[in-house]
């Protein structure tokens, strides 16, 4: 055996690569939605800057198992129930870069790789993953009240929702005005075509960035129901991570239906050296030093 190394994953293997996450539907969808994703984004732009998507040593096909590294945001999954090729994979990222672990099942390997290469957690924020069989998103009834209108986002929409995000940091406009460009969205629009309440759709496709500009109107319900029902009239199964302390979400949500289905982490480290993307300002606005 030689030594454990990153390797690329071919775009000519996508496909195939994607399709290793059909077994026990939908257990892996996650995975799936998530290739299939930059297989879309591969056709907008052939060389996306500051996107790897890696496997240990070539063995995706034994393995399933993959790291993927798009800006700051860190993906990984693997078939292998032992996680070992996830855990020897871990140890080869370079932990010099401040990354955001995106909706982590597992956290304590990511824990366990951070002690052994000395590597320091900036914060680590529990998410409940809910889930709603797009069968029951396509008998949604959508009403929209008199002098309002539901339709897709507008790339100039993004630094409204940026502005209005509690999860921004540096690049965050950048990467939800891509998410509007490039996947599908739902906003709430009044007569003026002012923006009154958003959901977007992100690269493992969940829902998420939902916003509304004033609480209390139902915005948020409606938006979520409106676009819960046209992603399934796309064959898509419904997926949101919500904050464990987020009440508010975790009611709408289970309001209509959606279930919880598994605990996940979003996992911040901190860098070690100077970087374009730093945790620092992200952990100063929720005040941690």
């Amino acid at each position: 055996m030689g030594e454990d190394r990153l390797v690329e994953i071919p775009r000519s293997d996508w496909e195939e690569w994607r399709d290793l996450y059909k077994r026990d539907w939908p257990r892996h969808e996650i995975a799936f939605n998530l290739v299939q994703n930059y297989i879309n984004w591969s056709k907008h732009d052939r060389k996306i800057k500051d996107l790897v998507l890696y496997s240990l040593n070539g063995s995706w096909r034994e393995n399933g198992t993959f790291v993927i590294i798009d800006r700051i945001d860190l993906y990984m999954h693997t078939l292998d129930e032992s996680l070992d090729t996830l855990r020897r994979a871990l140890e080869l990222v370079d932990w010099d870069y401040y990354y955001v672990a995106v909706m982590c099942e597992h956290e304590a390997l990511l824990f366990d790789t951070f002690k052994k290469l000395n590597v320091r957690v900036g914060i680590g924020r529990l998410n409940t993953m809910y889930f709603l069989p797009k069968e029951e998103a396509l008998k949604f009834n959508v009403t929209v009240p008199a002098g309002l209108r539901l339709g897709s986002l507008e790339p100039g929409h993004a630094k409204i929702i940026t502005d209005l995000w509690p999860h921004r940091e540096r690049g965050s406009e950048f990467s939800i005005e891509r998410l509007v460009r490039w996947n599908p969205s739902m906003g709430l629009f009044d007569e003026q075509g002012n923006l009154l309440g958003w959901c977007l759709l992100t690269q493992p496709g969940v829902m998420g960035s939902l916003g509304v500009i004033e609480q209390r109107k139902g915005y948020g319900k409606l938006v979520v129901m409106a676009f819960a029902k046209k992603l399934a009239e796309m064959g898509r199964n419904l997926y949101a991570s919500i904050l464990v302390e987020n009440e508010p979400s975790k009611a709408l949500f289970g309001g209509l239906g959606f279930k919880p289905i598994k605990d996940v982490n979003w996992i911040r480290n901190r860098e070690r050296k100077f970087v374009e993307w730093s945790v620092e300002p992200y952990l100063a606005a929720l005040g941690i030093s």
